[in-house]
């Protein structure tokens, strides 16, 4: 797992918004390589009020339900309208945090 963005500076962000970061890279530490020829899943993460703060790219489909359930522990929902990254590309699944 790898991220492509990351917005908020660490001291402009919710308590949940560090910690999720905590636990991101605490997962993609115990990670092996990826496979280079996987499709990759790109997971968006939004703020409360909907902007895009992170999106963690993956080509492991464990290490997507990982941070899915991740995200569900920690307070963010899944959303069902289809978003778009920073760099136009499509997102695989969008969690805005909870107000």
């Amino acid at each position: 797992m790898h991220t492509l963005t990351d917005l908020a500076p660490e001291g402009a962000v919710s308590p949940a918004c560090s910690e999720l970061r905590r636990r991101l890279g605490a997962l993609q530490r115990q990670q092996p390589p990826s496979d280079p020829t996987a499709q990759v899943m790109r997971i968006g993460i939004e703020d409360a009020q909907g902007a895009l703060m992170h999106v963690v790219e993956t080509t492991r489909l464990v290490e997507a339900v990982r941070v899915f359930e991740l995200l569900g522990e920690l307070g963010w929902e899944p959303r069902n309208e289809r978003c778009r990254g920073h760099d136009g590309r499509p997102l695989t699944r969008n969690y805005r945090l909870r107000r």
